[in-house]
């Protein structure tokens, strides 16, 4: 379920729960339009008390005068563009994040690394297969480099993504032995 934003939260806070209930029913369903009574039946109380709210919040409905029905006006605010666009940002955000974390280590980066070149395998795949398929207008190298680069660079990502482990078991293996000191001494 769709939820208010927040800038309109803190507006909608001042005025009471039964008015942010209703923003935020009518907010979530943008396609349908509610009567004075249904509202009045689903919040338990008198339409007097709806025309009221509804009147405060008379810039975000859908609604003409000596009209009875209410609905979100998407033209003033969209739910479904706010959702969407909050949903890539927490995905950029998070993806962001997790680079951030492994690219601080040796074999993190090694992943990270491989799975770029796998990534960069498989696009290339993909105008491989539109240029063999005539998907694509044609290209001025050969259908067949396409594929020799995609094989590359799977078979690149593969090994570099194999060697994190790898890099972590030595890594794991060699650190407790070395000395402290960078001359070889411990302190």
């Amino acid at each position: 379920m769709a939820r208010v934003p927040s800038a309109f939260a803190d507006e909608f806070d001042a005025k009471g729960d039964r008015f942010f209930a209703i923003a935020e029913l009518l907010y979530a369903n943008p396609d349908r339009q509610y009567t004075q009574q249904e509202l009045a039946e689903r919040f338990d109380c008198s339409t007097t008390t709806i025309s009221n709210h509804t009147g405060e919040m008379s810039e975000w409905l859908d609604r003409r005068d000596s009209q009875t029905t209410y609905a979100w006006d998407v033209d003033v605010h969209d739910p479904g563009h706010t959702e969407t666009t909050m949903a890539v940002q927490r995905f950029y955000a998070d993806l962001w994040n997790l680079l951030k974390k492994h690219s601080r280590t040796g074999p993190g980066a090694f992943a990270l690394f491989g799975f770029i070149m796998l990534l960069t395998g498989s696009v290339v795949f993909s105008f491989y297969v539109g240029f063999t398929f005539n998907l694509f207008a044609e290209s001025a190298l050969p259908v067949s480099v396409y594929l020799g680069i995609a094989i590359g660079c799977v078979l690149t990502g593969i090994i570099v993504t194999l060697c994190s482990p790898y890099m972590a078991w030595v890594s794991g293996f060699l650190w407790p032995r070395l000395p402290e000191g960078p001359f070889g001494k411990d302190k």
